[in-house]
């Protein structure tokens, strides 16, 4: 998305128009404000909020902080979530959790531009900061975009774009933030990520294989806020607590930079994974019943299953014994969805052809059933659909051990 080399650039940019330094010294964050701010007194910021877009990683939404100088007319938007894609093994370091988001700057009217022809919404939230506040963010922030400064190691749930901006603000001020509370904390950050994809039941349902039992517990407001809108939400209603006793409030203006244009997302229903998977939960009972009444054990069925299974399931197992990202770790799907299946698949179709007992079958069999069992008992919240995808591989695994037992006898 970016090159390394707009970043030096751009810092360059930055350090010699707002921040001169001298050649012999570069001075601390703490140094710098102090010379700076007697020569900037007409800094506003602003917390900018981006409605979610229609591609994967915008989901979510976005935010980013935006910078004016009123006194030199500059409108600078300060961005964490950037990302080199043309990086060397970009897609294998982001499945691993090794993924360096950047601090990005840019003009505010190109922000606009860019957010603008995709049709997404951007609200503004002026923060009520001192000019000696506002200009210690800036350095702080212009101290991030050095070259040697500007890549940190992104974490989803934890260390994002969003609560990378609220950590800065927070160092920032001279006091501390009251939030609103506005936020019921009474739900997970699976209830979190349900909401937000309520129109895109294939992206949930993938998030949910994909995350374990620690997106199941109870979190704070601030792990929270790794959300965009609920960062947006819990500041509106804000106030800062100076070191002196005086409450003032956090946000003091409002503004919608753009409307969103694109509308809610439309979900269809029979395309959903619940939809379809049902489907072939009746598909597995009848082929199962025609089973029994023909008397003779149908393989395609089965071959077919096993090996999605055990495709999905590489991605399960590198995700959950490789990744460093959260929750991936601590996923009850593991023990169905790894690459095992895929062997099993292979002997099925070995035993089917060669008219071989497939006495695998029964651990087949009491695999898959104390997993559903398991599915009711564990800490793990499970996707609607893939309860019903489960018991589509209970009764496939009852038909393998039926047939397996009356060949026996």
């Amino acid at each position: 998305m970016i090159t390394r080399l707009l970043h030096i650039h751009l810092f360059l940019l930055f350090m010699t128009v707002w921040l001169p330094v001298s050649a012999e010294k570069v001075p601390s964050a703490e140094d710098s404000v102090i010379a700076v701010a007697p020569q900037l007194d007409s800094i506003e910021v602003s917390i900018l909020t981006c409605t979610p877009g229609k591609d994967m990683y915008a989901k979510f939404g976005h935010t980013a902080l935006r910078v004016r100088d009123y006194t030199a007319n500059r409108d600078v938007v300060f961005n964490y979530g950037c990302f080199d894609y043309n990086s060397n093994n970009f897609v294998l370091k982001f499945l691993l959790g090794k993924t360096d988001y950047l601090l990005d700057a840019e003009e505010f009217d190109f922000l606009k531009y860019r957010y603008g022809r995709l049709g997404n919404g951007v609200s503004e939230q002026v923060l009520n900061l001192s000019q000696a506040e506002a200009n210690r963010l800036l350095v702080l922030l212009l101290e991030n975009l050095r070259p040697e400064n500007q890549e940190y190691r992104y974490n989803w749930l934890y260390d994002n774009c969003t609560e990378r901006a609220r950590d800065m603000i927070e160092k920032a001020l001279e006091g501390e933030i009251e939030y609103s509370d506005v936020v019921d904390e009474d739900v997970t950050v699976r209830d979190m990520l349900h909401e937000c994809l309520e129109k895109s039941p294939w992206v949930s349902f993938g998030i949910d294989m994909i995350l374990g039992d620690e997106i199941d517990r109870k979190v704070d407001r601030r792990v929270m806020m790794f959300l965009p809108d609920v960062f947006r939400q819990e500041s509106d209603g804000a106030y800062i607590m100076r070191k002196d006793g005086e409450r003032v409030p956090y946000i003091m203006e409002r503004n919608t930079v753009l409307e969103d244009m694109n509308g809610p997302d439309k979900a269809y229903m029979i395309l959903s994974p619940l939809f379809l998977f049902s489907l072939l939960l009746l598909c597995t009972v009848s082929l199962f019943l025609q089973e029994l009444k023909k008397k003779k054990y149908t393989a395609w069925m089965d071959v077919t299953m096993h090996t999605c299974q055990g495709l999905a399931g590489f991605l399960v197992a590198f995700l959950f014994f490789l990744s460093e990202h959260p929750a991936v770790d601590n996923n009850w799907l593991v023990i169905m969805f790894n690459p095992l299946p895929l062997f099993y698949a292979a002997w099925l179709l070995y035993c089917y052809r060669k008219g071989r007992k497939n006495l695998l079958s029964y651990i087949n069999l009491i695999v898959t059933a104390g997993f559903l069992v398991t599915m009711v008992f564990c800490l793990q919240s499970f996707n609607p659909a893939m309860w019903v995808l489960m018991l589509s591989f209970l009764v496939r695994a009852l038909s393998q051990a039926h047939f397996t037992y009356h060949r026996e006898r």
